[in-house]
C-alpha cells in the first residue's frame, strides 16, 4: 500500500511542480504519519522470516513523530523538506541494505535484487541532500524519482522477503 502512495507522490511531485509549499508540507506530514502507522502494522504482522519489518517499530514511531512535527511546524520547516526527504530515503535505504545482507545469510536468492533497489534509493537520497543542481525543476524531478525508487525498494522488499505464517492448526487446514 505504501509503495503505491510513494509511486503516486513521486509522479505528482515530478509533473506538478506548482503545488504550494504549505500544501506540500501538510500532505507530507500526513503521509509521514500514515507511513509510520503502516510500518508499525508491518512490524506486528505474522511474517515468518521477520526480515522485511525488523526495524519498523522504531522507524514507524519516528515517522509518526516527524509527521506531527511537519504538521505542527510547517511554516518553520518548509525549507528543509527536500533535505528531510533525502535523509529519510537514505536512512531507509541503508536499513534495507542491512535487510539484503540478512536475506543473503538467510538463504534468500532475491537478496541481490533487494540490494540493488536499496543502493539506487540511497544514491537518490544522497543526491537530494547534497543538491548537485541549481534548477528548481531538477530538484522536483530528483525528489520524484527518489520517491519512485523508495516505493520500488519497499515493494521489492515485501515481495521478496515476506511470508505470512499460516496460523490455522493442522486439523482446520485439512478441513478447508
Amino acid at each position: 500500500m505504501m509503495s503505491i502512495i510513494l509511486y503516486l507522490s513521486g509522479i505528482a511531485y515530478m509533473f506538478m511542480p506548482e503545488i504550494p509549499e504549505m500544501a506540500l508540507c501538510i500532505f507530507s506530514g500526513i503521509l509521514l504519519m500514515i507511513y509510520g502507522i503502516i510500518k508499525i502494522i508491518g512490524y506486528l504482522s505474522n511474517d515468518l522470516y521477520c526480515l522485511a519489518f525488523q526495524y519498523d517499530l522504531a522507524c514507524g514511531l519516528l515517522l509518526i513523530v516527524l509527521g506531527g512535527i511537519v504538521l505542527g511546524c510547517n511554516d518553520r520547516i518548509s525549507g528543509y523538506m527536500s533535505t528531510g526527504l533525502g535523509v529519510l530515503v537514505l536512512f531507509d535505504s541503508l536499513l534495507t541494505i542491512q535487510t539484503a545482507h540478512e536475506a543473503k545469510k538467510f538463504g534468500l536468492e532475491t537478496w541481490n535484487t533487494i540490494l540493488a533497489f536499496s543502493v539506487m534509493a540511497g544514491i537518490f537520497g544522497a543526491l537530494i541532500i547534497i543538491k548537485p543542481y541549481n534548477a528548481v525543476r531538477t530538484a522536483h524531478i530528483l525528489a520524484g524519482v527518489a520517491l519512485l525508487t523508495e516505493g520500488a525498494m519497499k515493494h521489492c522488499v515485501v515481495h521478496c522477503t515476506v511470508k505470512i505464517m499460516n496460523t490455522l492448526p493442522k486439523e482446520e487446514e485439512n478441513e478447508e
